[in-house]
């Protein structure tokens, strides 16, 4: 008989495997077997369920939460609740919300389910909508609001926001007059994607039939109806390009729904975990036990689990075995960072990623050590290194990796301290690579492991000089120096550089203007022909460009058009005269120059970033990290391809390699901008 494994320990439940969908897994009766109702979930089920009070204002909501944190499953379970499908629910998501206490009968809303796209919203509403009447009204049945629905959405012309509102009004009336619901439950899931829809297209003004639903669902009264929506971010991040008045009307719009901010606390992922995995817990071997519990001790004692209440903690730790209590934290917030969260945290616990919990858990039960961090930074380098690359300026990830592959050591427990620290690092939060912590992850309750994770540290520290202390509030690094939080410091940034309002001047800085040869022409005749280049702005087309000769073959001109009238003014330019006695000049009209907002806008608060902080002089990998995100800012653009002058004193290999980063960043940009305007 063969040995017994870490992994025979779980009982996987298949619910943790997929994703949610909300109109296919609504008739799914198993789509939320297994489902954990936490404590966080029963507070947000409450909280809308205060909704159906009668006459109740809190009808329209808004559920904002990072990807895979469980928002469409949540969703799901309230339209099952308010959908009268409580019987169909597992038993332990039966009587969730107690309407007897809320003063209200059982609801039996009919749930709307709209799963948005970038297209406007009246559009997925009117889809939505025809499709559960269709469901109610059964076939053959003639429904007058049906067929006006279907020809809303049918129509040659787009329905105005007027319309739609009305229809979702009528469609309310007639259900509760034919007594097929008490309302609407309007559930509006991936609203992120209309709200880049209306941000791409600001002239439509699209999100304000946003403002007039939540207005209809607030003052419904005695006709209820529930609008909820979910979102990745606040609305804020999707106007983040606009300029700012349109931003405080979107603002205005936010505020009328109740938002419920969809992050659950660390010990309840830790109950979400434990019902993933389904540990056996009586077959864990009683010494393992034992330490798991020590362990969490430890990490309470630490400050890792926040507020949390200690006891339940403790009686949570066998249940999340083979995972080192230090491991949850950090995992918790890994994901949160640079994942999707729940996604990403059931993705690393149950599927065979390298490095995952499944991989680890082949070992042999009998003399198996805990899942630690140092596991974790393996995991974290093979299946988010690239992602970490690209942003390293917010977690140091390139020279934290680099530190730990270059240290050359047979001794596997300096290795492990220094991954240990590395995790930390890269999360450069509240949870200090303090030594004490740092025992605690790599040693446990092992007294003669202690010991010598003391002495590895000892040595890491004053003989092999790759691990430092910066002091009690701050703990060990794997750099010398004090590190500049960037991603603060971008923060900063974001809230002092508005929304430039013109952007054409600084493009035009920016563009390429050699000029371009006819190369079939040369290929065809022999003959080499060249035009020059000329950007400019729309008012300058008559004057100064017209004017200015030129000793090439020809002229392409680009008018650089800021908003949607610019063009129509240099389309109309292109049909004068002087430009018939001008056979070998080519006007060439881009679109607008609103898409590039948002990459202008990026630039100068980057450039803001290297002018307004100061505590740079003193970190050179933080000066290295700004000129890897934005390395044409300050001096590849003006003097071709040098270092920008607080970066050019890097005299460790990093030059070279920073000078070839920045030249592929320089033809990225290039690139994206000639893209966008001859698309």
């Amino acid at each position: 008989m063969s040995e017994k494994r870490i992994a025979d320990l779980f009982v996987i439940k298949s619910r943790f495997l997929r994703s949610t969908h909300l109109e296919r897994d609504f008739h799914d009766s198993e789509a939320l077997s297994g489902y954990v109702r936490t404590d966080f979930v029963q507070e947000s089920c409450d909280r809308i369920g205060e909704g159906l009070r009668p006459k109740s204002g809190r009808r329209a909501w808004r559920v904002t939460g990072d990807y895979g944190s469980g928002k469409s499953s949540f969703a799901l379970l309230l339209a099952n609740l308010l959908g009268g499908r409580d019987s169909e629910l597992p038993p332990q998501l039966r009587r969730v919300i107690d309407f007897k206490k809320l003063g209200v009968a059982q609801p039996s809303f009919l749930p709307v389910l709209v799963t948005c796209s970038r297209q406007p919203l009246g559009t997925s509403i009117l889809q939505a909508l025809h499709a559960s009447i269709s469901q109610v009204y059964k076939r053959g049945a003639k429904s007058r609001i049906s067929g006006k629905i279907q020809q809303l959405r049918d129509g040659k012309t787009e329905p105005g926001d007027e319309q739609i509102l009305d229809a979702i009004v009528d469609t309310n009336s007639q259900i509760i007059a034919d007594s097929k619901g008490q309302g609407l439950l309007l559930i509006i899931d991936e609203l992120g994607k209309f709200l880049e829809f209306a941000a791409l297209n600001p002239h439509r003004q699209d999100v304000f039939i946003l403002q007039r639903l939540a207005e209809v669902a607030s003052r419904s009264a005695n006709e209820p109806l529930l609008v909820v929506c979910l979102l990745h971010q606040g609305f804020h991040a999707y106007a983040d390009h606009l300029n700012q008045s349109a931003q405080r009307e979107w603002e205005k719009v936010a505020g009328r729904f109740d938002e419920i901010v969809f992050n659950q606390p660390i010990e309840q992922v830790g109950h979400l975990i434990s019902s993933a995995l389904n540990v056996r817990v009586d077959q864990v071997p009683k010494g393992q036990a034992s330490s798991m519990r020590q362990a969490m001790h430890r990490a309470v004692d630490l400050g890792w689990f926040g507020a949390a209440q200690p006891q339940p903690l403790l009686e949570l730790a066998p249940r999340l075995y083979p995972l080192h209590a230090t491991v949850l934290p950090v995992l918790v917030r890994i994901f949160r960072r640079f994942g999707q969260n729940e996604r990403s945290l059931f993705s690393f616990l149950l599927a065979n990623e390298p490095f995952g919990l499944q991989a680890f858990s082949e070992h042999q039960l009998h003399d198996a050590e805990p899942y630690r961090l140092h596991n974790l930074f393996d995991y974290v380098r093979t299946n988010f290194g690239h992602r970490l690359t690209v942003h390293s300026y917010r977690s140091h990830w390139n020279l934290i990796e680099s530190v730990i592959e270059s240290y050359a050591t047979d001794a596997a427990l300096s290795l492990q301290i220094l991954k240990t620290v590395g995790i930390l690092n890269l999360l450069n939060d509240d949870l200090l690579a303090s030594e004490e912590s740092v025992l605690c992850a790599v040693a446990g309750d092992d007294h003669a492991l202690q010991s010598e994770s003391r002495a590895a540290l000892e040595k890491l520290q004053r003989i092999k000089r790759v691990l430092y202390d910066r002091g009690r509030s701050r703990g060990l690094c794997l750099w010398p120096h004090t590190s500049v939080d960037l991603e603060k410091a971008y923060d900063d940034a974001r809230r002092a550089v508005q929304t430039p309002q013109r952007v054409a001047s600084f493009i035009k800085e920016h563009l390429e203007t050699r000029p371009i040869v006819a190369r079939r022409h040369y290929i065809e005749t022999g003959n080499l022909r060249h035009f020059d280049l000329r950007y400019c702005s729309v008012a300058e087309l008559v004057g100064p460009v017209m004017e200015n000769p030129s000793n090439a073959d020809g002229v392409i001109v680009v008018p650089l058009c800021e908003t949607a009238n610019e063009r129509d003014v240099a389309l109309e330019f292109t049909k004068i005269d002087e430009l018939r006695t001008r056979p070998n000049w080519v006007v060439a009209v881009p679109h607008p120059l609103s898409n590039l907002a948002s990459l202008v806008q990026e630039v100068q608060r980057w450039e803001w970033v290297m002018t307004h902080t100061a505590e740079l002089n003193a970190d050179r990998y933080g000066r290295e990290g700004i000129t890897r995100q934005n390395g044409w800012a300050d001096g590849i653009w003006r003097e071709g391809l040098r270092l920008s002058p607080e970066s050019k004193d890097f005299g460790d290999g990093h030059g070279e390699r920073n000078r070839e980063q920045q030249r592929k960043h320089h033809e990225i940009l290039q690139d994206r901008i000639q893209t966008e305007l001859f698309e």
